[in-house]
C-alpha cells in the first residue's frame, strides 16, 4: 500500500505539497504518457519520476501499471485489468496505424534524436488503407480531430509542414505509442486488423534478422 501524500509531502522538506502529487497523478492517468520535453508536462514528468515506486503503488491501486522510458524521457500507464475501454473503431484503426507506421521507421532506423517519426500525410493514408482494407478521411479538420485525440494520450500530433511543402501539416508519431499500444494491448482489439498488424511486423523483425 502506498504511503498518504501528505506523509510523502512532509519528507520533501516543503519542497512538494500534497496538491502537487494530486495534480501530477491525475494528469498522468489522463494523459497517459508525460513527456519531460513538452511544455505543461515537464514538471508533472519530474515529480513522478522522482517518486516513482510511491506513484507505481498508487496506480496499482487503479489497476494502472507505471513505466518509464529513461533513453527518450518520459513515462507513461497501462491497464492491466481485462477489459480495454470502449473506443470508436475509426480511432482504434488510426491508433493502431500510428503504431505500424512508428514500428516500421523505427526499424529502419529513421527516428529522429527524440525518437520520433515524422510522416507525411500520403504516406499514412498509404498505410492506413493497407493495413486496414479501408481509406483514411484525409481532410484537414477531420484528420486535426484524430491527432488530437492521439496527442491526449502522447502518442501523436500534428506538426507545420517543412517550408515549401505542400501540405497543410505532417504527423510526429511519439516513441510513447509504443508502450501504450504495446503487442500484448493490440492483441486484445481482436479482428484482423490486430492480426496484420502484427503478422506485418513480425515479417519486418525476421527479415532484419536474416539480413543481420
Amino acid at each position: 500500500m502506498p504511503r498518504d501524500w501528505s506523509a510523502i509531502a512532509e519528507g520533501s522538506n516543503g519542497l512538494y505539497e500534497i496538491q502537487d502529487f494530486k495534480r501530477a497523478l491525475y494528469q498522468l492517468v489522463v494523459q497517459q504518457c508525460l513527456y519531460l520535453r513538452h511544455q505543461g508536462q515537464a514538471v508533472a514528468y519530474r515529480l513522478v519520476s522522482s517518486y516513482r515506486r510511491d506513484f507505481a503503488e498508487a496506480l496499482d491501486l487503479m489497476g494502472l501499471r507505471l513505466g518509464f522510458n529513461d533513453r527518450f524521457e518520459y513515462c507513461y500507464v497501462t491497464q492491466d485489468v481485462g477489459t480495454l475501454a470502449a473506443m470508436d473503431l475509426q480511432e482504434t484503426l488510426f491508433l493502431l496505424t500510428l503504431r505500424h507506421v512508428y514500428h516500421m521507421r523505427a526499424s529502419a532506423g529513421d527516428l529522429t534524436a527524440d525518437g520520433e517519426a515524422m510522416v507525411s500525410i500520403p504516406e499514412f493514408e498509404e498505410s492506413f488503407k493497407l493495413l486496414c482494407q479501408r481509406s483514411l478521411d484525409t481532410k484537414t479538420e477531420s484528420l486535426k480531430s484524430m491527432l488530437r485525440m492521439a496527442n491526449r494520450h502522447g502518442l501523436a500530433k500534428s506538426c507545420p509542414a517543412p517550408e515549401g511543402d505542400p501540405q497543410p501539416f505532417v504527423i510526429l508519431i511519439l516513441p510513447g505509442v509504443t508502450d501504450v499500444l504495446s503487442e500484448h494491448a493490440v492483441s486484445r482489439f481482436g479482428g484482423h486488423i490486430s492480426a496484420n498488424l502484427l503478422d506485418v511486423e513480425d515479417g519486418v523483425n525476421r527479415q532484419e534478422e536474416v539480413e543481420s
